[in-house]
Order: structure tokens, then C-alpha cells, then sequence
């Protein structure tokens, strides 16, 4: 029997075959780890965690385009919550339902597959969000509300938006699981490199854990999985294919560290307890977040199918 015709079926297919093969490495690397006296009990609840990730991610791209944006609504509403609790956007009620509003509004170009009004957006949401304080007369720590809010629509509602735009594009769904498994495999290989190689730090302020090794071994690991996924990605050449593994690879470590700076800032650990062993939602999606705008433009301009 042969491979499905359609290459989102095929990525289907690729997330689970990655996610079974990569009980290998992970066991060789839980003896290495053993040896040296190292813990492997968190390696394999985040491994865990996964069986349950792929089949969510994976049920709406088989029911269809709009299921997969309404989805990333989802994801990105829910993304906001876990913001809006860490920077305690979430006790000024006006500011934050003005937030899940525009978010929604964000989606609205989606679902109508606009590309022109999707850029379109952000300005004119970021209008009624200034125009809030002015309408309550008040000043006193409005400049830091209007900020958070701007940066939770942008970051968490037209950033994953982009994604849930290329569902609707000719590279489709296909896409939009490509940079779900790059991203994926590029968190996991420098977390595995890093932890049991790794020996310069990175950012060790923002993220004490990341290593140089650790983004360099995932670096390299992620232009591999990209070209493992070319067949989805519109027809990109080699030299392309490998830039935009070393983009993926460098945009995730800093959606990585761009979350890492907000924990830090207000002193949590993680972003919630969604997730065991990942933590909470923005926990898994910090590297995604930073990279759907950097993949969705990359591929509008180098890929085939793509919004005019």
C-alpha cells in the first residue's frame, strides 16, 4: 500500500513516525545520562506528554481547513489567559476582555482567507486599546495596561494567526505541520543535546538550562527535519530548505527565550500545569509562537501556494 497523495496526510504519518523513532535516541541518551548519575524521569514524561499532543494536533487537520483555524482561535484565546495571569493583566477586566476580543477580531481575515486585511489588523486593534484609558479618564498605570495588552494581542493572537492563515493557502495544512514538527524537533533536540552535552550557557540570566551545544546540535538536527519535510514546504530548493532550517532553529530559541524573560521577570517557574512535565501551555508553544510569522513570510516568499 502506498504513501497517502496528500502531504498533509503524509506529515500526519512523519509526526507519528518521528515521535516512535525518536524512543531511541531518547533511550540511548537515558543510559548516557544514567551513567553519569543524571535523571531521566522528566526525558520521558515530556515524551509522554507527546501521545497526547499529537493526536489533538492531528484531529483537526483530518476534519479540515476551518477546524484548524478555529482551533489556533483556541490555542491562542487560551494563550492569552496564561499571559494575562503572569503579568497580571487578568485583574484589570476591561483591558483583558478588550484583548479576547481582539484576538477574535484577529482571526476574522482568516477564516475569510484575506491576506490584505490580515496585515492590515494589528494598527487598527492597537487604536481602541490606547483609546481605553482616555475614554475612563485615568492615567495611573495605564501605560504598562496598554503595553501588556498590545503584546498579548500581537504576540499571542496575530503571531499563531499566521499559521491558521496558511491552513488556507496551497501549502495548507501540510504547512502548518511542517513547522509543528521542525519546531517540535528542535525544542526536543536541544533540550536532549544541551542537558546531556551542553556546557556553555546560552542566556544564562533568561534561561540558566540552554547551552551553546544544545542550540547548536538542535540547529543542526532542525535542517535535517527540514529537509525530511521539503515535500510539504512548496517546492523550496536545497539552499532555501536549509536557510529556513537555520531560521526555524534560531527563531524558536528566541520564542523559547522571549517567554523565558517574561517568567523571569515575574518570578514563575512555568506558565501553568496544562501539560505533564511541559508545563503550561506557553511552555510548549514559546518556540512556535516566535517562528509562525518568520515561517509563514519565509514561505510567501520562497514557497509555491502561498496568499497574494
Amino acid at each position: 500500500m502506498g504513501l497517502p497523495g496528500e502531504s498533509w496526510q503524509r506529515m500526519v504519518l512523519l509526526m507519528w513516525g518521528v515521535l516512535l523513532a525518536a524512543a531511541v535516541p531518547l533511550a540511548i541518551l537515558s543510559a548516557v545520562r544514567r551513567r553519569r548519575g543524571q535523571a531521566v524521569k522528566a526525558m520521558w514524561i515530556k515524551y509522554a506528554a507527546w501521545f497526547v499532543i499529537v493526536p489533538l494536533v492531528t484531529l483537526p487537520m483530518v476534519l479540515g481547513r476551518v477546524w484548524v483555524q478555529g482551533a489556533l482561535l483556541l490555542v491562542s484565546l487560551y494563550a492569552l489567559e496564561e499571559y494575562a495571569r503572569l503579568v497580571g493583566l487578568d485583574a484589570e477586566r476591561v483591558h483583558l476582555w478588550l484583548a479576547r476580543l481582539s484576538i477574535v477580531a484577529v482571526y476574522v481575515p482568516v477564516f475569510l482567507t484575506r491576506y490584505d486585511l490580515f496585515l492590515a489588523v494589528p494598527p487598527y486593534l492597537a487604536l481602541p486599546i490606547i483609546l481605553v484609558p482616555i475614554l475612563r479618564d485615568r492615567f495611573e498605570g495605564m501605560t504598562r495596561l496598554t503595553a501588556l495588552t498590545l503584546l498579548g494581542v500581537v504576540y499571542f493572537g496575530w503571531f499563531p494567526a499566521h499559521l491558521a492563515l496558511m491552513a488556507g493557502t496551497g501549502t495548507g495544512r501540510a504547512g502548518v505541520l511542517a513547522l509543528l514538527v521542525v519546531i517540535a524537533v528542535n525544542d526536543a533536540a536541544g533540550y536532549l543535546v544541551g542537558s546531556s552535552f551542553g556546557r556553555r550557557p546560552l542566556a544564562p540570566r533568561l534561561s540558566p538550562n540552554k547551552t551553546v551545544e544544545g542550540f547548536l546540535g538542535a540547529a543542526a538536527v532542525t535542517v535535517l527535519v527540514t529537509f525530511a519535510v521539503r515535500f510539504a514546504l512548496g517546492g523550496l530548493s536545497a539552499a532555501q530548505t536549509v536557510l529556513l532550517g537555520l531560521l526555524m532553529a534560531v527563531a524558536g530559541t528566541c520564542g523559547d527565550l522571549a517567554i523565558s524573560m517574561i517568567k523571569r521577570d515575574v518570578h514563575v517557574k512555568d506558565t501553568g500545569r496544562l501539560i505533564p512535565g511541559h508545563g503550561g501551555l506557553l511552555d510548549r508553544l514559546d518556540s512556535m509562537l516566535f517562528a509562525a510569522p518568520v515561517f509563514f513570510h519565509f514561505m510567501r516568499s520562497f514557497g509555491h501556494g502561498a496568499p497574494a
